[in-house]
């Protein structure tokens, strides 16, 4: 009996430790930067429960152009997701992170309505969050950081202004449901939230009530607090 038992706890040490060298081997990898696009796939990683492991770059110090990275990703861009066991078994690299946020909901089943309705829904919001509402955001940043000569400030309260328009069709939208496509939480609201939060006084002060109360809905998730703070 005594014998049987050392067999059984052998047996099951080996089948643990091959089970943590094949979650090794299949682990992803995120390389990634604090920014909303950057965060997006962190929340995206985290939200889905998919192994990884986090690479943060540091944009400012020029990680991005390192030959190593380069060898990754020639963009010199983030994030780029490398997923060992992707379609067909083969080695996936993606960059782009809402392509990540949808590969990744998409690989695991979660994130994306069943309901054809609500589905399309999701991806009209993807399109409005991705085409409209980020480049907007982004405009904002630039202007009022980035360019090499002082922008008069009524160019970047016209993005602003463009933005809360934006964020209103959100907010007529979040008084009727508590997520942009319905009841449950979608990779629509995982998208948009970072573009929120990095926004969030010039929205919140413009008074989108439901707005704010979705967004605290949204970052008190536990995979949301991780990935915006690129934790895995």
């Amino acid at each position: 009996m005594i014998m049987m038992m050392l067999i059984a706890r052998q047996r099951g040490t080996m089948m643990a430790r091959h089970d943590n060298q094949r979650d090794e081997r299949t682990a992803m990898e995120l390389y990634t930067a604090g920014t909303g696009n950057g965060q997006r796939a962190a929340i995206a990683v985290n939200e889905c429960g998919v192994a990884c492991t986090m690479h943060v770059l540091n944009l400012a110090q020029g990680d991005q152009r390192k030959p190593d990275y380069l060898k990754i990703n020639p963009t010199a861009r983030i994030p780029t997701l490398i997923d060992p066991d992707g379609p067909g078994g083969q080695k996936l690299t993606l960059i782009q992170s809402w392509a990540i946020l949808y590969y990744l909901a998409e690989k695991t089943g979660k994130l994306i309505p069943s309901d054809p309705a609500a589905r399309a829904r999701t991806y009209q919001w993807l399109g409005e969050a991705a085409s409209d509402m980020a480049p907007t955001a982004q405009n904002i940043f630039f202007l009022g950081n980035r360019m090499p000569e002082k922008v008069p400030q009524s160019a970047i309260k016209f993005y602003e202004d463009r933005l809360v328009t934006q964020f209103r069709a959100a907010d007529d939208q979040l008084a009727r449901t508590p997520y942009l496509t319905g009841s449950e939480i979608s990779i629509a609201d995982l998208g948009l939230y970072p573009i929120y939060a990095g926004r969030k006084a010039l929205i919140d002060g413009a008074g989108l009530s439901h707005v704010t109360a979705w967004g605290d809905r949204v970052g008190a998730r536990p995979g949301v607090q991780k990935g915006m703070k690129l934790e895995s």
